[in-house]
């Protein structure tokens, strides 16, 4: 496994695989909430530690989605129309002016390192979430 990710996790890929598990995490955490808050108390999903259950098992059907999708099975993916990000007009400068390296974005990884980010972000993900429903 170690010998995969020294493969195939490069610098570039910190970045974007930082904002993405950001990103999954918050809006996991947003709908278990939002379903905990609506649900009626006698469902047994109402419970947090199986609402982190059910996103544990999600994030691990993500995983092996991303894993066929690495191996080069073609699975559609659902291209939504994004609006391109524009900086404020406050931010005309950043850090990156101050240092060599360039900002890579998601956007900018070729379509293999893109798996693999998703790949390891669903992982973790994953993890994470049955850890928690084990312990909550």
């Amino acid at each position: 496994m170690i010998r995969w990710l020294k493969a195939h996790v490069t610098q570039d890929m910190i970045r974007p695989l930082i904002y993405k598990i950001f990103t999954r995490a918050v809006l996991a955490l947003f709908a278990a909430e939002l379903f905990h808050f609506f649900a009626p108390a006698s469902w047994p999903l109402s419970r947090f530690s199986n609402l982190a259950l059910v996103l544990g098992i999600l994030f691990l059907l993500g995983s092996v989605i991303a894993w066929l999708r690495f191996d080069g099975m073609k699975i559609p993916q659902f291209n939504l129309p994004r609006i391109k990000r524009t900086d404020p007009a406050f931010l005309t400068s950043d850090m990156a002016d101050h240092i060599d390296d360039d900002i890579v974005k998601f956007d900018d990884l070729d379509k293999e390192e893109q798996d693999v980010c998703v790949l390891l972000t669903d992982l973790l993900l994953a993890a994470v979430c049955l850890l928690l429903a084990l312990f909550l």
